[in-house]
């Protein structure tokens, strides 16, 4: 066994010289002693790019047009990459000191998983969120309480039920760049789990039962933006049914596909766009006549056509 084989993390960047420093020595202040790091710059008009090459050769930067999201850059990094191992981390995010060792020690001790999650913890100004992310998973939390590790075979029907990755607790193989080359370039949000879903499909899941990775808050984060998470969350999995060949997967991508459709509708609803919201209603309907999109749909649809006609207001 390689006693440290190479970790390459790679960071996108886009107008982070704000955070990306603690971002950058937290992946220095790593107990794992064999790390390479790859900035790619996605098109940033602030101070990034002199933060990043104030490291030295400690960083590889690169820069490249902006690309509207996560899913180009990371691409472009892991070209670059000449680890055993990939992670990523996004540039307002940091790394608890053992996570790479943590999650290496499992990967060497598991030849055949070919991708790990750690769990994190959500943190902004005021401080530490109360639960981790693994927490707040029903299904998987009481598999996981008093376990150090677990290994799913199927992953892909508990990520559909609680996603419980992100793209920056995510520890792969370099090797499973030959069954899914990178993350989907047209996808400006769910590309993380678009390309983790896929993964899965090739390899058992590992988890590591340990905080790995802090992630910042703030009111530039993309999770704030609802539409875009729902309708790219839609797309993301309708994208994803094309490639499933497991039927119980299959039913399971259309509900979740309907169930992000009847988010985006009550956005609609919300910002007053009532057609667009009932039109949305009936999408998820095309999609999935079962009953728990059936209920979902007609409270929506109640509470549309009560706020078009000025008996109900948002909240």
């Amino acid at each position: 066994m390689q006693t440290h084989p190479l970790v390459s993390v790679v960071i996108p960047a886009y107008n982070a010289q704000d955070f990306i420093a603690d971002t950058l020595e937290s992946i220095f202040a790593q107990t794992y002693p064999h790390v390479e790091v790859i900035v790619v710059d996605d098109g940033s008009t602030d101070g990034t790019a002199a933060v990043v090459q104030s490291f030295g050769k400690q960083v590889r930067y690169l820069y490249q047009a902006n690309s509207g999201g996560c899913a180009v850059p990371r691409n472009a990094g892991m070209k670059l990459c000449t680890g055993k191992y990939l992670c990523f981390l996004d540039a307002d995010d940091l790394m608890t000191p053992n996570r790479l060792a943590d999650q290496v020690v499992f990967m060497e001790r598991h030849p055949e998983i070919g991708l790990v999650f750690c769990d994190y913890i959500n943190f902004d100004t005021a401080g530490r969120y109360p639960t981790t992310h693994f927490q707040t998973c029903p299904r998987l939390w009481p598999q996981l309480e008093d376990r150090q590790e677990l290994i799913l075979d199927q992953a892909r029907s508990h990520l559909l039920e609680e996603n419980f990755g992100i793209a920056g607790t995510l520890l792969m193989r370099a090797t499973m760049l030959e069954k899914e080359p990178g993350f989907e370039p047209s996808l400006k949000a769910c590309e993380d789990f678009h390309f983790y879903f896929r993964l899965a499909r090739h390899s058992p899941v590992g988890i590591v039962n340990s905080v790995g990775m802090l992630r910042r808050f703030h009111d530039r984060n993309m999770s704030s933006s609802s539409f875009v998470m729902q309708a790219e969350g839609a797309r993301s999995c309708t994208m994803l049914l094309d490639g499933e060949s497991d039927s119980r997967v299959r039913q399971e991508l259309i509900a979740t596909i309907a169930r992000y459709l009847t988010g985006l509708a009550y956005w609609y609803a919300d910002h007053g766009q009532f057609r667009e919201a009932l039109q949305t209603d009936s999408k998820a309907l095309v999609r999935d006549l079962r009953w728990p999109t059936v209920r979902r749909v007609g409270r929506n649809v109640a509470r549309t056509l009560s706020m078009a006609i000025g008996l109900h207001k948002p909240k």
